[in-house]
């Protein structure tokens, strides 16, 4: 029964302070939504580019890839080259960058920065990318001039080798059919033919191998590419609008209840 009772008497007060509480949760979260609004909004660009697929891990794998677009000085040289670096400091700069790879992808990487201005990010992440692969390019092109000189060599050495196997068969085929006084020479010598034709074959299948993997390494190669360029983000991460506003009200809603509860306790007549 005192439950009952005590349950009755809450509601009742809350009833009787209602207009209060009310008016507390709504000034609660007109100060949160101002405050949330008055905040510095934080966006987030980003871009995800694939590295690059060649001989050369500076530029192919995330660890290298992470570590050169990290470098202060590499750093430096992307924030020299913002419209606004005059008023924006450089260490804040960098800890505002993040390289990570894209979940399920050794190749995908994505790099974000973490702004007020979506304009200045945009242009931070741009660069950043193009600097980052005008150094990849130059490797990328050593690398391929690398395999075009060997693969022009392979072939050369295919065509020279494929003249003198025509010769050699020929030679084979004149001394079958020439006739020779003496038949073991004859045999000794088409023996000797054979055995060096046998030598020739095997260099030429090697180096037809040799040919189809250095083509085959060419045809496989690839440069950084972007495959999702930097944008305007419509939402900031921070601030959470909606979280600080509905943080606010539940604040001013306890505070509120809080407050009636007092105020009905001191306005009781003292026994």
């Amino acid at each position: 029964m005192d439950d009952e009772i005590d349950l009755r008497d809450i509601f009742r007060v809350l009833w009787k302070r209602r207009l209060m509480i009310i008016g507390i949760f709504v000034v609660a979260v007109l100060i949160a939504g101002v405050i949330s609004f008055a905040m510095t909004p934080v966006y987030r660009v980003s871009s995800i580019i694939a590295l690059g697929n060649f001989d050369e891990p500076s530029y192919t794998s995330l660890a290298s890839a992470k570590s050169i677009m990290l470098n202060d000085q590499f750093l430096i040289e992307v924030f020299q080259q913002l419209p606004n670096n005059k008023t924006s400091d450089f260490r804040n700069f960098k800890n505002s960058i993040k390289i990570e790879p894209v979940k399920d992808s050794d190749r995908l990487v994505e790099i974000s920065i973490e702004t007020s201005d979506r304009q200045e990010g945009r242009e931070a992440i741009e660069k950043l990318i193009f600097l980052y692969a005008n150094r990849s390019k130059n490797s990328y092109i050593r690398y391929e001039k690398i395999l075009s000189n060997q693969l022009d060599t392979t072939q050369e050495r295919l065509n020279i080798l494929d003249v003198e196997i025509n010769q050699t068969l020929g030679i084979l085929q004149n001394m079958q059919n020439i006739s020779s006084s003496s038949a073991l020479q004859a045999e000794i010598g088409i023996y000797r033919v054979l055995d060096r034709l046998s030598s020739m074959e095997t260099q030429r299948s090697a180096l037809v191998d040799k040919r189809l993997d250095l083509q085959r390494q060419i045809m496989l190669s690839r440069h950084l590419e972007v495959i999702s360029p930097a944008g305007y983000p419509l939402s900031p991460i921070w601030p959470r609008r909606v979280l600080i506003i509905g943080i606010g009200g539940m604040l001013g809603l306890m505070v509120g209840i809080l407050a009636a509860f007092l105020r009905e306790e001191l306005g009781r007549p003292a026994e």
